[in-house]
């Protein structure tokens, strides 16, 4: 089974991103909590266009498009103040893990998709901290609302249907690593 091998291989580098991206001491204030924002937009945009390349979806029934955060990001920042021509002109990682197909792509979004599952806690933090919600500046931590659990099973099942031989999982975990490894990457560059 693919999920505990992902979950025991990528754990030291999981316990090394929470300890790089603290978003509760980071986001203490809201401009702290927007420079959050803002780099995990530079993060999330690239690589989820780079999930709309790779052909074969349709035969895992996921759809990336359903699964993507950047849309939420940029009206996180909107919300928080930032213009449009702002949000354009925010950096954007380059070093992103080699998403070539479809074993990638699912090692990189479980990475993503997990993160959903630790954002509502700090959705709360936020909601506490800040009196912000989905719709004032905390749909990113918000993603989808109450379909949270429901969302990260589905995505558990068809990850299961796909790794069927030893070679897929392998690709599957090293994605999953490099992409953890480029998460924090990004977060300690200075741009």
């Amino acid at each position: 089974m693919i999920m505990p091998r992902l979950k025991e291989a990528t754990r030291p580098h999981h316990e090394a991103i929470e300890t790089r991206i603290d978003v509760f001491r980071m986001g203490r204030t809201i401009e702290g909590y927007r420079r959050v924002l803002e780099r995990f937009l530079g993060y999330y945009e690239p690589v989820e266009e780079a999930f709309g390349r790779i052909s074969g979806w349709d035969v895992t029934n996921l759809d990336p498009d359903e699964r993507k955060k950047a849309p939420l990001l940029k009206a996180d920042l909107l919300a928080l103040g930032l213009e449009n021509e702002a949000i354009a002109a925010l950096p954007r990682c380059r070093d992103l893990p080699s998403l070539t197909g479809l074993a990638e792509a699912f090692g990189a979004m479980y990475v993503l998709e997990g993160a959903t599952l630790g954002g509502q806690y700090i959705r709360k933090s936020v909601a506490s901290e800040f009196g912000i919600g989905p719709d004032s500046g905390c749909a990113f931590f918000s993603s989808y609302g109450d379909r949270v659990g429901p969302m990260w099973k589905a995505f558990g099942a068809a990850l299961t249907d796909y790794a069927t031989t030893p070679e897929i999982e392998d690709a599957v975990i090293r994605s999953a690593i490099e992409t953890f490894e480029a998460i924090n990457g990004w977060f300690a560059a200075d741009v």
